[in-house]
């Protein structure tokens, strides 16, 4: 069952713990992107036949490319809301925090699946289903969906993650032009990646490897620097509109002829970065996006839930057909994927309300209680070291 697919944290919740300008429209947009990846899979899973198939494709062929901006907003989000201070392990804590109960949940829900309706997907040995337990499935081409398939993309982000105290660190000490430069020079390596992979086919993909993704990541950051310093003036977000749905079209582009440098992929994630930019920008601003409605913001919110479930949930309904693939004209195949997205958001809720948040806030107040007893033990031994 492929799957193309990616987390990113959530902007209003990571902005608001640093103290920072809230970015409601960048929640909102993490909800526009999964469907973008939600209708991808669906074509991917072939719910529709015929024609049917080809008008879907004609809007969601490019559908992966929402991985693109996925991690694009996470750096983005990430630089947005890091002040200077920070310790490498609180950052890392709050990730984990944040990311790895629902993952865990997504495991064992895809354990079920695949030993029950879509067999494709069950482990078939030891090593590539723990390698997925612990994010660091997609470093072997051959595990990239291993356990849950969806996994992967939280392989990218947990390196990304591990990589973000250092990046920051050095970036932040860049100038404009720097920071500028850097941005070009990450968006080429965009384009030449597939290169890059398949210098060493059997060691690196460029689709999942970690390492040929913190591209992307990275200029995410650097966009941010510069929108929050001020020397950056982001178009505004309906001409961002534009050239993001440009981007998403040339995303799909070929390769250019005879090489496997594809230009497209830079574009798209210049053009991602514009949107994502402008739409931080109108928020600190106050504009209006129609992005920060209530029904965005809840759906934004459980965005990554939805991700960890919804390809699970694609395929189980369409176990019953031959293959797994429903092959359905126009009508039934609409109403397929309406039942599959009413299923993903219902099963969404459930798990952000019920194991994301209250797992995240016991682990951090864990966490921040032993940090309290370590620092009252390191406070009581120099009392005692002055008094001796």
């Amino acid at each position: 069952m492929p799957e193309r697919t990616l987390l990113a944290p959530d902007p209003t919740a990571t902005a608001a713990a640093a103290g920072s300008s809230l970015l409601p429209s960048l929640t909102g947009l993490r909800w526009v992107t999964a469907m973008l990846i939600f209708g991808d899979h669906v074509m991917a899973v072939q719910y529709f036949a015929g024609h049917s198939a080809e008008l879907w494709a004609g809007v969601f062929a490019p559908g992966n490319a929402g991985v693109t901006m996925f991690f694009v907003l996470s750096g983005f989000v990430l630089a947005w809301s890091h002040r200077p201070g920070q310790r490498p392990g609180d950052f890392w804590m709050r990730r984990v925090a944040r990311v790895y109960p629902t993952h865990l949940v997504g495991v064992a829900l895809a354990v079920v699946v695949g030993a029950t309706l879509v067999p494709v997907i069950a482990a078939t040995a030891v090593a590539p289903f723990v390698a997925d337990v612990v994010l660091v499935s997609a470093w072997n081409p051959a595990w990239w969906q291993a356990g849950n398939p969806v996994s992967w993309s939280l392989v990218c982000e947990a390196f990304f993650y591990l990589c973000f105290p250092l990046i920051i660190r050095v970036v932040a000490r860049f100038s404009t032009t720097a920071l500028v430069v850097t941005v070009g020079l990450c968006s080429a390596l965009t384009a030449v990646a597939p290169w890059i992979a398949g210098t060493a086919p059997d060691l690196l993909d460029s689709y999942s490897t970690p390492l040929l993704r913190l591209p992307e990541f990275v200029v995410g950051i650097c966009a941010a620097l510069l929108v929050r310093g001020g020397t950056w003036r982001p178009p505004r977000p309906l001409t961002a509109v534009g050239f993001a749905v440009a981007g998403y079209l040339a995303s799909a582009a070929p390769a250019l002829p005879s090489t496997q440098v594809s230009p497209g992929a830079a574009f798209a994630v210049l053009a991602f970065t514009l949107l994502i930019a402008s739409l931080a920008d109108a928020d600190r601003r106050g504009l209006q996006t129609g992005l920060t409605t209530p029904l965005w913001q809840a759906l934004g919110r459980a965005s990554f839930a939805f991700y960890v479930v919804h390809l699970l949930v694609i395929g189980s309904l369409a176990a019953p057909w031959p293959d797994g693939h429903p092959l359905l004209p126009w009508p039934q195949g609409a109403a397929l994927a309406a039942l599959a997205l009413a299923v993903s958001i219902a099963l969404a809720m459930l798990i952000h309300r019920g194991v994301e948040l209250p797992m995240q806030r016991a682990l951090l107040h864990s966490y921040n209680a032993r940090a309290r007893r370590r620092a009252r033990g390191a406070g009581a031994s120099a009392g005692e070291r002055v008094a001796g």
